[in-house]
């Protein structure tokens, strides 16, 4: 079974106004094509009618998740200044397929989005896809200079951003991927093969989507990510 690779490359930095840490970590996986192969096996793909993931998942089986949590604890511990008593749980480790088209999303699948305002939760994305598919990047909301939604920020900064995009008038919603009118692009990782990104889920984020060869439901061929939250009890 995959395992997580002892050798990976680890980048940090600090982002933005903000100043929140990201970081990016190549030769995640140890053995990344049996990882991309266990996707192809087992359940099939389906919707989520839970959240508004622009495609299809699945959950990663095995032994994966648990190396996940057992290598990053420490990292992430030390990295984003969590308390060493703190207990950290998996929520979600799943693979995922981007399949919908441009054209075809809701508005608030255009724009820059939050997982939770909960800043105790991290958000794992690897990619397991040939890199023009599209990275991720992170985001300030030009009006009110937010670049993180806490449960104070909440309800005021969804109300305004509704207000923002219905004004907009868009015929059709399509990916951001890049700045615009009401984002800042502040921190941009492009994709590359076995490459994970790591950061806190209530940051504003949004997947680089390139659709121009289309996204395949296929996870040999389309957008194949494992995604992964991770949460901190203090």
């Amino acid at each position: 079974m995959p395992e997580i690779n002892p050798d990976f490359s680890l980048h940090s930095a600090q982002i933005g106004n903000e100043k929140n840490a990201l970081l990016i970590i190549d030769n995640f996986a140890g053995a990344p094509a049996e990882l991309r192969e266990l996707a192809t096996t087992g359940p099939a793909f389906s919707a989520q009618a839970s959240d508004f993931y622009p495609g299809l998942r699945k959950p990663v089986t095995g032994h994966y998740p648990a190396a996940c949590l057992t290598a990053l604890e420490p990292l992430l511990k030390n990295r984003f200044k969590i308390p060493g008593h703190a207990k950290m749980e998996l929520s979600l480790c799943a693979f995922s397929l981007t399949t919908t088209l441009p054209g075809q999303l809701r508005p608030i699948q255009s724009i820059p989005h939050i997982d939770t305002h909960d800043p105790n939760q991290f958000a794992l994305v690897q990619y397991l896809c040939d890199p023009e598919f599209g990275g991720t990047s992170l985001y300030r909301h030009r009006t009110t200079g937010f670049e993180s939604i806490t449960q104070p920020r909440l309800q005021d900064y969804f109300r305004l951003v509704k207000q923002e995009v219905m004004a907009e008038d868009r015929r059709e919603f399509t990916y951001i991927n890049g700045s615009t009118a009401l984002f800042e692009r502040i921190a941009r990782v492009e994709a590359r093969f076995n490459r994970a990104v790591i950061y806190r889920s209530n940051q504003l984020h949004s997947a680089d989507i390139n659709s121009q060869g289309g996204l395949p439901a296929d996870p040999r061929r389309g957008r194949l990510t494992l995604n992964a939250f991770f949460r901190f009890t203090l």
